[in-house]
């Protein structure tokens, strides 16, 4: 192999590395978001439960008919913060999206889509596994954690669920 032919490699898998801790590092910080969310959405909850289980106890008090417009009610303000909470974080991801990922006049709809069919070609291509040869230098294979944005998008939408349903029932017990 020649030395351009190794400065090239080299140039390559600098390019590629570069990538790589790109994508890991929107993972990272999608992660932290995810986790901050976590934490908002649990207190939320927590603290819906604690005014859900004070309001029932006047509910009884109160027709029955006023209650379900009173229920509806809480639930629908609590659907409103989740629903600025989810907002807020997908503006966040978005603007991280466009920031850094996009490319000149890719819009960041197209720069998720590419990125993750990159992604995608990336992990099919190594199979899990990543081979990385340097010059003089031999490396193990490493096991390749990739982002799946659909998956995050999906359990995203679980927890949301999930949150509002245990809203939902915490008047319940």
């Amino acid at each position: 192999m020649s030395n351009l032919e190794k400065i090239e490699n080299a140039v390559k898998e600098g390019y590629k590395n570069i990538e790589e801790g790109v994508v890991e590092g929107y993972q990272k910080i999608e992660e932290g978001v995810v986790g901050g969310y976590k934490k908002i959405e649990d207190g939320v909850v927590e603290g819906f439960g604690k005014i859900t289980e004070g309001a029932v106890e006047g509910f009884k008090k109160v027709d029955n008919g006023k209650i379900e417009k009173i229920a509806d009610k809480v639930t629908g303000a609590y659907q409103k913060i989740e629903d600025s909470v989810v907002g807020s974080f997908n503006k966040m991801a978005d603007g991280f999206v466009e920031k850094h990922l996009a490319k000149d006049g890719e819009t960041v709809e197209e720069a998720k889509e590419r990125v993750a069919k990159e992604t995608a070609e990336r992990q099919e291509k190594a199979n899990g596994r990543v081979n990385v040869e340097v010059p003089n230098v031999e490396i193990p294979n490493v096991e390749v954690k990739t982002y799946n944005h659909e998956e995050a998008m999906k359990a995203q939408k679980e927890m949301i669920e999930k949150s509002i349903e245990a809203a939902k029932n915490a008047g319940k017990r």
